[in-house]
């Protein structure tokens, strides 16, 4: 492991090093010595190059500010529109709520129900978690249940797609500019506040909460080198991908929404919805829901198709770039969710009766199914596993010296 430099930064006065303990690269399985890191470092595993522990700049109470910010845009993303269509005359507002209510209404609770747990239910348990964890911190002390709530917390970080959501009002409000006169709302720019709150609050993982926790001096438990990963997780994830793909076709072939206007019905599929950008000159935004909606999904399904036939078959060719290209797509995961946003929002502002109805289509909780899948696919998936059947057993690096000057030694 070696130990690298990065922006100065100052210590937080209440933080304090516990005793040296080991940590485990959980992209790999290498196990290291904790080094004492200085304001402007991070370590860094050797062998797989995946980043272990950075220094903690921010001290709980610092987090918990953001925490109570992020709890305070997300009201007002939820109480105020995000955005507002006029259509001759007639006006109408849409809030997160009034998507979710229409289509429910509209015949397709399964695509109601997923986007309100993503989009607001979630993240509101993830930020209460949090919130559970770090108030007792601040002083010092471990929280109730602590073990079992920071693994929640790494369980739930996936499935909030605030940021997803913000982006779906971006493109909604670009497929609509040319139908009618359109106002942004408050909720739209209370919406982008959270996001970015919401994504810097990612960084407090299961890990880094529990070392945080152990340089405050509460009495958690020091990280366990976790134990070897399953073989038969191969045969789920294949069972995972398998069905992800079935489920793409009709997710591209269905429409995934319908508007109806004066001139008549029409059907819209995600690559007519892609085209249909391209020909209002919305290019940029083409490109943006066509990489998410289209080449992410299909990349998810070729990577991880690739990452379980390597390790099914023991291949050592390559395994730091595929540990790269398993991050990657963990990472990219929950972003094909963008579509589904946006028809959602579509359907909550196209109501003007005889003159404009958008309504979800069959393709939606096509598509729905296929990013759900795609993720727990991801997610079922352990990288360790592909070091392990191509002969990398655990590594250790037993004194913090050799840690920092990047040595390591065979167990």
């Amino acid at each position: 492991m070696t130990t690298s430099k990065g922006p100065s930064v100052s210590q937080p006065a209440t933080l304090n090093r516990a005793q040296p303990f080991t940590l485990t690269c959980h992209q790999c399985g290498a196990v290291y010595s904790r080094p004492e890191l200085t304001p402007d470092q991070w370590a860094q595993c050797v062998r797989c190059n995946s980043v272990l522990e950075s220094y903690a700049t921010f001290t709980p109470f610092a987090w918990l500010a953001i925490i109570l910010t992020t709890f305070i845009c997300l009201g007002f993303a939820n109480a105020y529109p995000v955005l507002t269509l006029y259509l001759q005359g007639q006006g109408q507002a849409a809030t997160f709520f009034d998507a979710i209510a229409v289509v429910w209404q509209e015949g397709y609770p399964e695509v109601s129900v997923v986007t309100f747990a993503a989009g607001m239910i979630l993240p509101i348990i993830h930020l209460s978690l949090l919130f559970w964890v770090l108030f007792p911190l601040s002083f010092g002390r471990l929280p109730l249940f602590f073990e079992q709530t920071i693994k929640i917390i790494d369980v739930l970080k996936p499935w909030c797609m605030v940021p997803v959501f913000l982006v779906g009002i971006l493109v909604s409000a670009v497929k609509l500019a040319g139908l009618a006169s359109l106002v942004l709302g408050i909720g739209l720019f209370a919406t982008a506040c959270a996001a970015i709150l919401i994504t810097s609050l990612g960084r407090l993982s299961q890990h880094r909460l529990r070392l945080m926790a152990l340089d405050l001096g509460a009495p958690a438990h020091p990280p366990e080198v976790p134990k070897p990963p399953s073989p038969s997780q191969i045969s789920r994830v294949w069972a995972l991908v398998l069905a992800a793909t079935i489920m793409y076709v009709p997710a591209n072939l269905l429409p995934i929404m319908q508007i109806t206007s004066v001139g008549g019905t029409s059907g819209h599929t995600i690559v007519g919805g892609v085209i249909e950008l391209f020909q209002m000159g919305s290019w940029d935004i083409a490109i943006i829901v066509f990489v998410a909606s289209v080449l992410v999904p299909v990349f998810k399904l070729v990577a991880l198709s690739v990452l379980v036939s390597l390790t099914q078959f023991g291949s050592d060719r390559g395994l730091k770039s595929r540990t790269q290209l398993y991050r990657v797509v963990e990472f990219i995961g929950q972003w094909s969710m963008l579509d589904v946003f946006v028809v959602i929002l579509l359907s909550a502002l196209g109501q003007f009766g005889a003159l404009l109805s958008i309504q979800p289509g069959s393709g939606a909780i096509a598509f729905g199914a296929v990013v759900i899948l795609t993720m727990l696919a991801a997610l079922s998936f352990d990288p360790r596993l592909a070091w392990r059947r191509a002969g990398h057993r655990r590594h250790v690096s037993s004194h913090i010296d050799s840690f920092n000057h990047g040595q390591e030694r065979a167990r």
